[in-house]
């Protein structure tokens, strides 16, 4: 009986050994398909792993905010609004499938896309025209407005850091003074770097 139990022992040892063997195999197959491929395929709406070291966009001008609740005016802000250029590096900026994250604090967020030119809260929007496939592409050297609204308010003091991260580059940071229309004082914000 002892010898029938060593027997199965082995034969679990070898099935464990051929699984990881061939699960070895597989991924490393499927690492170099992927590596050869020249990096993801605009229709498959995979975030690439890897960003390109200087992001494609750059904020020009102020940040100014506002605040949708009207006792809350001056000392709040929920509403944001910012301008951003393409830098020239590489070919057009597909905002479409940018990703903005709001960080301020305590607050951190990811905002949704709005279809809307005026967001609702938790997301944002550009003023820029929709192809027909529904991509809203930036060139060199243009310019466009985006619009983005919290899901509360937050102080009008309070650090913010806004980044705009288009698919395939490094992530550009809006940072500095929020102009606050009506506020005594801008709020201010630390210039946070990648």
């Amino acid at each position: 009986m002892g010898g029938s139990e060593a027997y199965t022992h082995l034969e679990l040892a070898a099935i464990f050994a051929a699984f990881v063997a061939v699960t070895t195999l597989l991924s490393l197959v499927s690492l170099g398909a992927s590596t050869m491929g020249g990096g993801p395929s605009p229709d498959s709406g995979a975030y690439p792993v890897l960003a390109a070291g200087e992001p494609h966009l750059a904020q020009i001008g102020e940040v100014t905010g506002s605040s949708s609740v009207p006792g809350l005016s001056g000392t709040h802000i929920d509403t944001l609004s910012f301008r951003v250029a393409h830098t020239g590096e590489g070919g057009p900026v597909d905002l479409s499938r940018a990703t903005v994250t709001v960080m301020a604090g305590t607050y951190l967020e990811i905002v949704a896309q709005s279809r809307d030119p005026l967001p609702g809260p938790g997301m944002w929007a550009a003023t820029l025209l929709r192809d027909s496939d529904g991509s809203m592409l930036l060139r060199a050297g243009e310019e466009c407005t985006i619009r983005l609204r919290l899901d509360r308010p937050i102080p009008a003091g309070e650090a913010l850091v806004v980044k705009v991260r288009p698919e395939g580059s490094a992530p550009c940071s809006i940072t500095g003074p929020v102009r606050v229309p009506g506020a005594g004082a801008n709020a201010s914000s630390s210039p946070e770097k990648d």
